[in-house]
This record gives C-alpha cells, structure tokens and sequence, in this order.
C-alpha cells in the first residue's frame, strides 16, 4: 500500500470515527439516563431502607426499656417472695407452736378432770361417810373446823385449777386459730405473688421473642441497605465512566487540553496561512510548530484510544488520538512513538518523544487538532 493511499485511508478513518463519536453521544446519553433513573430508584429504596432501620431502632430501644421495667418488677417481686416464704415459715412455726401448747393443755386439762372426776366419783360411791369420819375424828371443834375447811378448799382449788385450764386451753385455741388465718393470709398472698410473677415472666418472654424478631429484621434491613448502597456505588461508577466517555465526545464544544510538550510553549509556526520552510511555497498550516529539545516527551492532551502509531508520508512517525465527538488530535515529526494502535491513553501520558522524522527542518511537534478528520485552529482547545 502506498504512503498516500495510506494517509488518506486515515482520513477516511478518522471522519469515520467522527461520525460515529456523533452516533455515540446519545447511545450514550440514553445509557447515561438509564444509570441515572435506576440510581435514583435505588437511592430512595436506601431510603427506605434507612427510615426501617430507624423504626426498628426506636422499637428495640422501646421494647428494651419495657423488657428492662419487666426484670425489674420481676427482681422486686422476687424478693417479696422471699420475703413472705420467710413469714410463712415464721407463722407455720408459730402454729405448730400453739398447737404442741394446745395440746399440752388438753392433757393437763384431762389430767385434772380425770382427777375431780375421781374425787366426784369417790363422794358418789362411798356417799359423804369418809367425809364424816374425817370431820368426826376431830379431837375439837378448832379441830373439826379446820379439817372441813381444808377438805373445801381442796374441793375449790380443784374446780379452779380445772376452770384456770380450761381459759388457757381456749386462750390458746384462739391464738392457734388467729395464727392459721395469718399464715394462710401470707399463703395466699404468696400465691398471688407468684401468680403476678409468671405472668411478668410470661410478658417479659414475649417481649424478648419481639425484641429478638424485631432485631433480625433489623439485621436483614441492615443487609439489603448495605447491598442497595453496592449497588449503587457500582451504577455511580459506571455513571462516572460514562460521564468520562462524554466528555472525551464532548471536549470539542469547550473545554480545555493539556499542554503537548511539558515544559516548552515556544511557538516557531503558527496555524494559518504561511510560506512554508521546505517548499517555498504559500500553504495553509494546519496545526502549531513547538520547538522542543530532540526526545523531549510528547503527551496525550486528553484521555483517548490510539488509532493511528507509525509512518506517516511527509508526517514522519506520527500518533493519531481519538478523543470522541468527532475530535481528533495529531503528534507528527516524533523521533519515536511509546503506545500502539487501540491502546487507550490518559491525558498527560507520554505517546511519543520529539523528533524531526518526515517533511521537517529541525526538532518539534507539529500539533493539530480535527474535528471530523478536518484540521481546526488548536489554539481553543490549548486555552
């Protein structure tokens, strides 16, 4: 193939890719729309997911407090527990105490019946005759006096000591009995105790099975925000990397290029009508002469993909750089070219190094800028 079939096969290509760039930008757009209404949708479903979460803390923090109230009311009820098995076991003694005295009682109480009754039984049986003999067998009448009142006293003393058991029998039957109404008052509240104890028992358990299901759907809250929040990183990178690829397209409506040759802005020919060094001739330059030191680097002004790295006819070794929206850019005259054709390159990365290969008089970059393979000025581009 011959060098000038070549370049103009890279003409043709570029105001290819040019048009293409154009076919792109709404591609791209509608993409670019698409990202956009998916992410908002996330971001509302992150939202959502965060206004749940929020509701479920407020809900752990009211059901905690209520479960914490519960333990309380359980802990003091408890102790009132303890507290009345203690009066229980103090009353339950105290009726077994009054019943071993009752039962004392009575037997003494018997003992002492048993005793007037044999008395009574004897008087019956054997009539008032000892008696009399007794009273008979006084040696005076001091004497006699002295043994009848004796034998009534005797008789009075029995019927007292019977009647005095018989009150402390009753004193105590009614101590008995008052103890085993108060002991069965603390039995009962005891049971009441317990009763309100389960049921806070039972409250407390339910509020816990709450609690525990309210905070695994927290967790699965917590779950979905932290995939929804992934997600919507990864829609905000792709966002980004298209919104990149835009700007490439779109650079040529505004915007400004990184200088070509770091480091040196001498210009020794200016884009425009001119008389050409080599040929003398009046030609239109299509681009900007820098001067730069022989190998001095040469870089991308703007993130792109290479499309053209090679031989150039009067161009010498030259990179081509597509840029997207139809804008193109060209490093001709290199002594060396660092990247290949379909590499893509950031802005400020070095393509090539400075040279004077083709249709040259010394070192520098002959820079251009095209827009749909045709040659602009590049100076708005570079300011």
């Amino acid at each position: 193939m011959s060098r000038c079939r070549k370049y103009r096969l890279v003409l043709g290509l570029l105001t290819v890719l040019a048009f293409l760039g154009t076919l792109l930008i709404p591609v791209y757009g509608s993409e670019l729309d698409r990202l956009k209404e998916q992410q908002r949708k996330i971001n509302r479903e992150i939202e959502e997911q965060k206004n749940i979460i929020e509701q479920k803390n407020r809900q752990i923090e009211s059901l905690s407090e209520q479960v914490e109230r519960l333990e309380n009311d359980i802990l003091l009820l408890t102790r009132e527990l303890n507290d009345l098995r203690g009066q229980l076991i103090v009353a339950q003694k105290k009726v077994e105490q009054a019943e071993k005295e009752l039962e004392e009682a009575e037997k003494k109480l018997a003992q002492l019946t048993d005793t007037l009754a044999a008395r009574i039984k004897g008087i019956y049986m054997n009539g008032s005759v000892n008696y009399l003999e007794v009273l008979m067998q006084s040696t005076s009448i001091t004497d006699f006096l002295i043994r009848y009142d004796f034998m009534q006293k005797i008789v009075e003393q029995d019927i007292q000591l019977i009647r005095q058991v018989e009150t402390e029998r009753k004193k105590i039957e009614a101590r008995k009995a008052d103890l085993e109404v108060k002991r069965d008052e603390i039995a009962l509240l005891k049971k009441e105790t317990e009763d309100k104890k389960r049921k806070l028992e039972g409250r407390k358990k339910e509020q816990e099975r709450i609690l525990t299901a309210i905070r695994t759907e927290k967790e699965a809250a917590l779950r979905a925000l932290e995939e929804k929040e992934k997600a919507s990183k990864l829609i905000a990178a792709k966002i980004r990397e298209i919104q990149a690829r835009l700007k490439r397209q779109r650079a040529g409506r505004g915007g400004r290029f990184t200088w070509p040759t770091p480091g040196y802005t001498r210009i020794t020919s200016d884009y425009g009508w001119r008389i050409h060094p080599i040929l003398k001739t009046r030609r239109f330059h299509t681009g900007v002469d820098i001067a730069a030191p022989y190998g001095s680097p040469v870089v991308a002004v703007e993130d792109g993909i290479v499309i053209y790295a090679g031989w150039f006819g009067a161009y010498g070794n030259t990179v081509i750089l597509d840029h997207g929206g139809g804008i193109s850019t060209m490093y001709p005259h290199l002594s060396s070219y660092l990247v290949r054709e379909g590499q893509e390159v950031r802005r400020g990365q070095t393509v090539g190094r400075i040279g004077s290969t083709g249709l040259s008089t010394g070192p520098h970059l002959h820079f251009e800028v095209r827009i749909n393979g045709d040659p602009v000025n590049p100076w708005p581009y570079l300011r």
